[in-house]
């Protein structure tokens, strides 16, 4: 288990690297100062848009608790739904001072949920496990070789509802600090190390990561965060990019269960990992506007329920069978003319 948390902080810690090649065009990585990017990489998102579908699959749910039973089922769908902004707060070629806020939400939909099914399912079914954030990302060019970066952020996770988070906001916060240096050892080549302090996946915990980017030419390169995220990318053109990888996911939920068996417990937390082989294609649909389109397979490596937040004790061991996904974006990048006004 210290190896599969090791794995979802570096993964959490990829968001804050693409924070802040957000606002660093590749134009200006070149010469003076160090940043993340490496050339080849797509352009920075801005806005992004995101709907994931994952189909049928099934669920088992081993009770660790005398006072819950065993249930099996069928989920029809999960769906997944997400909102980002990132925008510069202060742009300097050295310096970058980035604010990001986002909204996601997650549900799950179930066959044959009736007031008699499986207590969890139908607490469940087409609830909107929500996650609403805000972030700050400081990097710095040290010179044209090294970079650092800092990064602040609050989350909100729950099943929460406008009415909770005016009476019990504090309920559902998270908080984590991540921090990033690195190397620019070319303008096809950088690497670097990280640390996460926080709370993504639960319990207060460090999790270390590895940054790779490198081009090996005008076609490949490997952009990587080691070891929860790497892909392969392809530039077929400057409007096409293809890529094949991998990467981890991880979310954590405080739910309030007011009936059923899990009500006894009061207040208690949902954790979960996800690993997903990915085929991705992006295209530029007009200058500043682009789409993205993914599949692959998703297996669930964990789904648990512990008694309370940031507990240690399992009440609950989700057993969900791996299924196939899709994923549709559309996103904003920096126009043409302010990338040729950077060079």
């Amino acid at each position: 288990m210290k190896i599969l948390k090791l794995l979802l902080g570096a993964a959490a810690i990829v968001c804050t690297i693409n924070l802040a090649h957000a606002q660093a065009p590749e134009t200006e990585l070149l010469e003076e100062y160090a940043s993340p990017g490496v050339r080849g990489m797509g352009k920075g998102k801005g806005i992004v848009i995101g709907y994931e579908r994952v189909p049928q699959f099934d669920i088992t749910s081993d009770a660790k608790d005398p006072r819950l039973q065993d249930g099996s089922g069928r989920v029809r769908r999960h769906n997944k739904f997400d909102v980002k902004l990132n925008a510069p707060i202060l742009n300097k070629p050295q310096t970058k001072l980035i604010f990001g806020i986002d909204y996601k939400f997650e549900e799950f939909n179930f066959e044959d949920v009736t007031p008699a099914a499986y207590d969890l399912y139908e607490y469940l079914e087409d609830k909107n496990l929500q996650s609403i954030g805000a972030q700050v990302a400081y990097l710095h060019s040290i010179d044209n070789r090294r970079f650092y970066l800092v990064r602040l952020k609050g989350e909100l996770n729950g099943d929460f509802t406008k009415d909770d988070i005016n009476v019990d906001l504090f309920d559902y916060f998270k908080s984590t600090v991540d921090v990033a240096y690195g190397w620019k050892k070319s303008p096809d080549y950088a690497i670097g190390v990280a640390l996460q302090f926080g709370y993504t996946f639960g319990r207060k915990s460090v999790y270390p990561a590895i940054l790779y980017n490198r081009t090996y030419n005008d076609r490949w390169g490997v952009e990587a965060i080691f070891p929860a995220n790497a892909r392969v990318r392809y530039n077929v053109n400057d409007k096409t990019l293809l890529f094949a990888g991998y990467r981890l996911e991880g979310a954590s939920y405080n739910l309030y269960v007011d009936e059923g068996p899990l009500s006894e417990f009061g207040e208690i937390e949902l954790r979960r990992t996800d690993v997903k082989g990915v085929l991705r294609l992006e295209r530029e649909i007009y200058d500043f506007l682009w789409f993205g389109v993914e599949g692959g397979f998703r297996q669930y490596y964990r789904n648990r329920i512990f008694d309370e937040v940031g507990s240690k004790d399992e009440i609950l061991d989700n057993d969900l069978s791996g299924a196939g996904f899709v994923k549709f974006e559309i996103f904003v990048v920096p126009p043409r003319r302010f990338m040729e006004k950077n060079k």
